[in-house]
């Protein structure tokens, strides 16, 4: 039973953290759009939070080898991958700026 509820709850995580990334990535040329109206400390907030988004996606990636995900899941990750794939060198050009 408690295996049960240990696994129940790491879907529950998988889904929020696909969800929560998928929208952060797929965001990013809105981001990219408004940078430069952004104020010194709002770039400075975004810098130092975003590695919370990359650690999020590191965790992924070990479920995601460790055959933990879902069809389903693994069909959303592999989605997410495409985002990262497409808006990284616009994310990384906004934080090298």
């Amino acid at each position: 039973m408690a295996q049960i509820a240990q696994e129940t709850t790491l879907r529950a995580r998988i889904d929020h953290y696909l969800a929560y990334l998928t929208d952060e990535w797929a965001a990013i040329p809105d981001l990219a759009a408004e940078w430069a109206d952004w104020e010194d400390h709002e770039r400075l907030d975004f810098e130092v939070e975003w590695p919370l988004r990359e650690d999020r996606l590191r965790q992924l990636r070990q479920w995601s080898t460790k055959g933990l995900l879902t069809a389903e899941q693994q069909t959303r990750y592999a989605g997410l991958q495409g985002l990262i794939e497409r808006y990284r060198p616009v994310l990384e050009r906004l934080l090298t700026g």
